[in-house]
């Protein structure tokens, strides 16, 4: 049962949020208003944002599990440090342990965030597409999918945001210079 409780806390996160959008339904609209007539422009200025978001995140994030963890961690490197031969690989192994399990708890807390962020409103995709004539079921549908990626960027960090954001400007240079005579 401990072996699946990561799983099962995820299926229950992700069984309330889309309870929380089928409920809630409108009251859950982006904070940002769109672009009408740019949406790459739109896209790239959300991804700023959630740029900027992921950064305090990560900080915020960062100055928890340190607190949290450091002493910890401290102590088992202490103990690789001090270990005789025989008794290095046991501590070098409990301290592997303890790192993958920091990280563990670092992306959870992550998600977890960037799930309370994109529900207060912070979203990557609401802005981009106008679904004013889609059905109630598909924005309940979009509005979760967006929650989701936009918590899923969020904890993947400032890195992969700044790629993706990287990558659209690299498309709209290529379109303006194409678009030039």
């Amino acid at each position: 049962m401990k072996r699946y409780s990561g799983r099962i806390w995820m299926a229950l996160l992700v069984a309330a949020l889309g309870i929380v959008v089928v409920v809630e339904g409108d009251s859950l609209a982006s904070a940002v208003v769109a672009a009408d007539e740019r949406p790459f422009l739109t896209a790239l200025m959300q991804l700023g944002i959630l740029y900027i978001v992921a950064l305090f995140v990560e900080r915020s994030l960062e100055v928890l599990l340190k607190a949290w963890r450091q002493g910890e961690k401290t102590r088992l490197e202490e103990q690789v440090r001090t270990a005789e031969e025989d008794g290095r690989a046991a501590a070098e192994t409990a301290l592997r342990e303890y790192r993958a399990g920091t990280q563990r708890r670092a992306l959870l807390a992550g998600l977890t965030l960037g799930l309370l962020v994109s529900l207060s409103g912070v979203r990557l995709l609401g802005p981009i597409f106008d679904l004013a004539a889609a059905s109630a079921f598909q924005q309940a549908v979009f509005r979760f999918t967006d929650i989701v990626l936009t918590a899923g960027l969020i904890a993947g960090g400032s890195a992969a945001i700044h790629e993706l954001m990287a990558l659209i400007d690299d498309f709209l240079r290529a379109r303006r210079k194409r678009a030039r005579p």
